[in-house]
This record gives structure tokens, sequence and C-alpha cells, in this order.
């Protein structure tokens, strides 16, 4: 039985900022809407990323947790997954989550989200990858607080009109 309880998607905050006139930054705000992923897609995500920053050491590390007979299966399980995962490239971060924007120009035009124009505006403001990428895991690694579902949820009607 599958239970929704959730969009396919959730719209995160992203904040660009470059050097301006007078060393004065250049700030870009807009929202950007990325896939909600299941735990599985979430986890082998997780894996490539961490694939990323391992040095010869960490991998040392992490054959030694699987080879120790005392590392419980599920968790020598997690570390081959670790170890055996292929990095990416920010880019192909943003190919696997990233469905749209909410972005308007300097004159307040809507700019439609396409793989096209994504690629045009990371090659003319270096650094909007990283902003994206950031934003996604600002927002899914945020605590969702019995405050916030209270303040973001609507009392249901106890009579009808």
């Amino acid at each position: 039985m599958t239970v929704i309880l959730a969009s396919v998607a959730f719209f995160a905050p992203v904040t660009f900022a470059r050097v301006g006139d007078d060393g004065k930054p250049e700030v870009l705000k807009f929202r950007a809407r990325f896939k909600r992923l299941k735990k599985s897609e979430r986890v082998a995500l997780n894996h490539r990323v961490a694939a990323m920053g391992m040095t010869a050491e960490v991998r040392q590390s992490i054959q030694k947790l699987i080879d120790d007979p005392a590392t419980e299966a599920h968790q020598r399980d997690f570390w081959k997954d670790r170890l055996a995962a292929k990095t990416m490239t920010d880019a192909e971060m943003l190919n696997d989550v990233l469905v749209d924007w909410d972005l308007h120009d300097h004159q307040g035009e809507f700019v439609p989200y396409t793989h096209a124009t994504r690629t045009e505006l990371e090659e003319d403001l270096d650094g909007l990858e990283g902003s994206l990428v950031k934003a996604y895991f600002d927002a899914i690694n945020k605590p969702v607080t019995a405050e916030d579902v209270e303040k973001n949820s609507e009392a249901q009607s106890v009579t009808t009109s």
C-alpha cells in the first residue's frame, strides 16, 4: 500500500551572490523546485556525494570496517555501497533533482526552466550550480519541527457551510 503525504517536488530558496561594482555583492534570489527523492534514491545520492571527498586513507578505513567480523551485516552493506559509489558533479546531481524554478530576470520577466537555459545561466553566472546544490542540501537537511508543521497547517473546519 502506498500512502502519499506530500508532493513529488518541493520549492527551496536559492541565493546566488557574486562580486559587483565597488566590491558590493550582486545578489540573485529565487526559488528552485527539487524532486522529492525516495529513501533509496536519497541514500544513493548521499553515497555519490560522499565519494567525491574520499581519500585513499578514508577508503582504507572503510575497507577495514567491511572486513571487520564485528561489523554488523547492515552496516557492512552500507559501507560496501558507500565504497562502490561513483562520484558525481554538481551538474549531474542537478540533472537528477532540479525540476523547475521560479526565476525572473533583472527586468522582472519570468525565465522558464529548461536544461538549455540552466546550462547557459551556469556558464554566465559562475557559481550558480553550487548555489543550487547548496539550496537543495540546506532544504533537505533543515529539521522540521512541530512548530513548523503547526505554522504551515490550516485548521480543519468543524462546520460545513
